[in-house]
C-alpha cells in the first residue's frame, strides 16, 4: 500500500556510497574530499553502520588549532602517510604522544621523558635513539632515510619496538604523522543529524535549513549508511511515475501527486482539471466500471487474463454496477461480465450475492471507518465538498447512530475546510440511498434533487450512483 508519491531523498542524486571508514587516516579523508569536491562525509564502521560525520572544518581545526600531540591509529596508517619503509613491526595499533628529537642530546635526555607509549621522530642521533630503545618507546620514526646500527636493531627487536624509516625530514614527518590519526577521532557529535532515504526531500530541505549545516548522512531503516546529501547541491530528481486508475482528480489521488509525473490515466469518471507537463495517454470511457476498459486493453494487447485477475476484474464491475443494475451500466459492461464469468466458469449472480453479503458487512468497523471507506472530495468553482458512500445491508445500525455520524461529518468538514459533506447509505435491496449531511444543506438538496421536506436520513429512491446521480448535479448547482 503506497500512501504517498512525494519526492523522497532516495529519488534524488545524492552522493550514494560516499562514506569514510572510521579507521581511515585524516590525510586520506582530506584527499577524498578534494578529489570528489565535497566538504564532508559520513564515518562508518566495517559493517557500514553510521558512527558520525567529519567535515573539512574538522580537519582544518586539527591542522591549525590542535595542540594535542597524541594520536591513535595503526602502524600501517603511519607507514602509508609517511611513505615510509617498514623496519620492525610488532603492533597493529599505535597509540601515543608524538615527540620530535630536534634539540641537543643533553637537552632531550634532560627534558624529554620517554615512556612506553612515546612515538619518537628522530634522525641520526645515536645517543637519543639508544635512550629511546632502552626506555621501550612505542614507535621510532627515523627521518631522512636513517637506518639503525646493528646493535640498535638487536635492541629494538629484544624490546619489541616498532620502527619506520621515511625520506621526510623531521619537520615534514612531524606534520604528516598527525594526519595518520584515525578519522573517527575527529568525528562531529554536536548537531549530528542523519536522514532516512525514505524521508520526504522537500521536508529534508526545510529541516536542514533550520539546522544550518550542509552535509548530512543518508541511512536506511537499519541505520546502514548509504551516502551523503548536501543542501547546496542542485540534485537531479527522479519523480515517481504514476498511472491514475479509476480516478483523475488530484484531490482523490495519493498524497504528493504534484511531486510525481502522471504518465497515463485509465478512468470512467468525468474529466477533472488535471494538468501534466507532457503529453500522456488518457483513456476514458462512459462505462460502469474502469475494469471494463482494462478488459478491452487486455483484448487489444492479446494478453491472456490470469484466473485471479479475471476474478478481481469481475468483482470490480459487479460492485461498481450493483450487479449490472446501476444507472451507470452499459451494454459493454454486460458483455464484459458475461465473458469474464465464462472465463473463470462462475455464475456471477450467485457470486454477487455472496460478495455483497461479505462486502457490505460493517461488523467490527468503527463509525469513522464506515464513513470514510469510500470517501471522495470534490472542487466546484470556489466550493470544496465531500461525498462518502457505503453500500450495506445493515442500514438500521447506521440510521440509529446517525447523530454520531453527523458529529464525525461536522468534524471532518471543519478539519478539511469543506463547505459541506454528504453521506450516502445505499440500500441495494430497496435500490436507493439514505442521506446524511452537514448543517445547512436542506435547501440545496431540495433544489438539486427535487426533494421535499428534506431531513436527516431521508431516503431517495433509485439513487445508487454517486458518480452519475449525485456529483454532476451538485457541480451544476454550485457553478
Amino acid at each position: 500500500y503506497l500512501d504517498s508519491v512525494r519526492l523522497q531523498i532516495k529519488d534524488v542524486d545524492y552522493y550514494k556510497g560516499f562514506t569514510v571508514n572510521e579507521h581511515t587516516t585524516i590525510l586520506e579523508t582530506y584527499n577524498y574530499f578534494k578529489n570528489n569536491l565535497i566538504t564532508g562525509a559520513p564515518v562508518v564502521d566495517s559493517n557500514k553502520k553510521l558512527k558520525g560525520i567529519v567535515t573539512s572544518k574538522d580537519i582544518t581545526r586539527i591542522l591549525i588549532e590542535n595542540e594535542d600531540d597524541y594520536i591513535s591509529t595503526s602502524y600501517d596508517n603511519i607507514l602509508k602517510v609517511l611513505k615510509g619503509k617498514e623496519i620492525l613491526k610488532f603492533d597493529e595499533e599505535i597509540n601515543g604522544e608524538v615527540l620530535v628529537a630536534s634539540n641537543k642530546k643533553d637537552v632531550i635526555l634532560e627534558n624529554y621523558k620517554f615512556v612506553p607509549d612515546t612515538i619518537l621522530i628522530v634522525g641520526g642521533r645515536f645517543g637519543v635513539i639508544n635512550h629511546a630503545l632502552q626506555n621501550k618507546v612505542k614507535l621510532l620514526i627515523l627521518v631522512s632515510d636513517y637506518n639503525l646500527e646493528s646493535e640498535q636493531m638487536l635492541l629494538a627487536r629484544q624490546n619489541k619496538i616498532n620502527v619506520i624509516s621515511t625520506s621526510f625530514n623531521s619537520l615534514k614527518a612531524a606534520r604528516k604523522v598527525m594526519l595518520s590519526d584515525y578519522v573517527k577521532n575527529l568525528m562531529s557529535y554536536k548537531h549530528f543529524c542523519r536522514f532516512n532515504e525514505n524521508f520526504d526531500f522537500y521536508d529534508f530541505i526545510k529541516e536542514a535549513n533550520k539546522l544550518g549545516h550542509n552535509n548530512y548522512p543518508v541511512v536506511d531503516n537499519h541505520d546502514n549508511c548509504l551516502g551523503l546529501i548536501r543542501v547546496t547541491d542542485q540534485n537531479k530528481k527522479y519523480k515517481k511515475e504514476v498511472i491514475l486508475v479509476d480516478h483523475n482528480e488530484e484531490e482523490q489521488s495519493v498524497y504528493g501527486l504534484n511531486e510525481a509525473s502522471v504518465i497515463e490515466v485509465v478512468d470512467h469518471h468525468n474529466i477533472s482539471k488535471l494538468s501534466t507537463s507532457a503529453p500522456i495517454s488518457f483513456r476514458t470511457m462512459a462505462v460502469g466500471c474502469t475494469n471494463t476498459i482494462i478488459y478491452l486493453m487486455y483484448q487489444e494487447q492479446n494478453v491472456k487474463i490470469p484466473y485471479d485477475i479475471a476474478g478481481l476484474m469481475l468483482s470490480g464491475i459487479l460492485s461498481d454496477t450493483l450487479s449490472l443494475t446501476s444507472a451507470t451500466t452499459t451494454e459493454l459492461d454486460k458483455k464484459t461480465v458475461k465473458e469474464l464469468s465464462e472465463l473463470i466458469n462462475i455464475d456471477y449472480n450467485s457470486y454477487y450475492k455472496e460478495m455483497l453479503k461479505a462486502g457490505t458487512s460493517i461488523d467490527g468497523l468503527t463509525k469513522l471507518e464506515v464513513l470514510t471507506q469510500d470517501y471522495k472530495q470534490y472542487q466546484a468553482e470556489d466550493k470544496k465538498y465531500a461525498v462518502a458512500q457505503t453500500i450495506t445491508l445493515d442500514i438500521d445500525s447506521i440510521i440509529k447512530n446517525k447523530q454520531d455520524f453527523l458529529n464525525l461529518m461536522e468534524d471532518r468538514k471543519t478539519r478539511y475546510g469543506l463547505d459541506f459533506m454528504i453521506f450516502m447509505i445505499t440500500d441495494v435491496i430497496k435500490n436507493g440511498s439514505y442521506l446524511l449531511y452537514t448543517t445547512g444543506c436542506e435547501d440545496m438538496l431540495e433544489e438539486v434533487f427535487r426533494l421535499e421536506n428534506v431531513k436527516q436520513g431521508i431516503f431517495v429512491d433509485a439513487m445508487t450512483s454517486r458518480k452519475k446521480q449525485v456529483i454532476p448535479y451538485l457541480d451544476l448547482y454550485l457553478k
